[in-house]
């Protein structure tokens, strides 16, 4: 008998459920899938992390998954060891996290690094185990500092580093994790500050404007084409948003929240569920 599919809203958008989809996590053999990003050709990019001082250098680290489900290629990346956060440029660079290097590598399609932020192995230059990055509309690279660090920094293109702000706390403009982050139809910096349960919006000087809580640990989060904002937390639900974020509608897709949270062009929503080791993608329905 064939399945029944879940469904699920987020107010007046129905879903189905489909996980795992496209990968199965256990094949990676100690990799978990942590992130994942969509290019302008609605591939995924599966970001696979690995304890490279437990497991063998060389193993996949981005597994390019086309719209239908099939695995396009595998790119392996021996020079990261904890990738945590991975996003995609308008150029199409990639975009990934090394935690624990202390450094954000820009990669262009064939995998090669074009350009390092912070300097590999040196904590506090600038950062301090940083959970994402990502480009602003405005060419610049903003980055999540949030494991040693409690800060947003800002770069140009070139990778100069033009502000830094944030300190440890739980007022306005402070941070306890900041994990991901995404920018407003208005170019405004919107920051998922996990341990302190909200989201905080910015301008793109850093100014705070406002913050949006009710929401538990989020982790990631991403503005739709009408300035809409998804936001995946640990309860585990996802959350739709205004754009000046007041709440749109709830749903709990996955079963142990999702750490990494993507969208195409079609509006299908995907998820990273890492302690799933998954793939989670809601088909968005009509």
């Amino acid at each position: 008998m064939r399945e029944e599919k879940l469904i699920v809203g987020l107010g007046d958008d129905l879903y189905e459920v489909e996980r795992p989809w496209a990968l199965d996590g256990a094949a990676f053999k100690g990799g978990r899938i942590t992130d994942v990003a969509v290019d302008a050709d609605d591939n995924a990019h599966v970001l696979v992390r690995y304890d490279r001082y437990s497991d063998p250098v060389g193993l996949p680290v981005i597994v390019v998954v086309a719209p239908g489900g099939s695995v396009l290629r595998s790119l392996e990346l021996p020079g990261v060891t904890d990738g945590h956060g991975i996003t995609i440029g308008p150029a199409g660079e990639v975009l990934v996290a090394d935690r624990d290097r202390h450094e954000i590598q820009v990669l262009n399609a064939a995998g090669d690094v074009v350009l390092r932020l912070g300097e590999r192995n040196r904590p506090g230059r600038p950062f301090s185990h940083p959970a994402n990055a990502a480009v602003h509309p405005n060419g610049d690279i903003y980055v999540a500092d949030g494991y040693g660090n409690s800060v947003v920094h800002r770069f140009s293109a070139g990778g100069t580093l033009l502000k830094t702000w944030g300190t440890p706390g739980a007022g306005a403009g402070e941070f306890t994790t900041p994990h991901d982050l995404a920018f407003g139809k208005q170019g405004e910096v919107i920051v998922c500050d996990r341990e302190n349960n909200r989201i905080q919006f910015f301008d793109p000087d850093g100014a705070f404007i406002r913050e949006t809580t009710d929401l538990f640990h989020p982790m990631g989060i991403v503005v739709e084409p009408d300035g809409c904002i998804l936001v995946s937390d640990q309860i585990p639900r996802l959350t739709r948003l205004s754009p000046e974020g007041k709440l749109i509608g709830r749903c709990r897709p996955v079963l142990n929240a999702g750490h990494g949270l993507a969208q195409d062009s079609k509006g299908n929503i995907l998820l990273a569920e890492i302690r799933d080791n998954r793939v989670t993608r809601l088909a968005r329905k009509g």
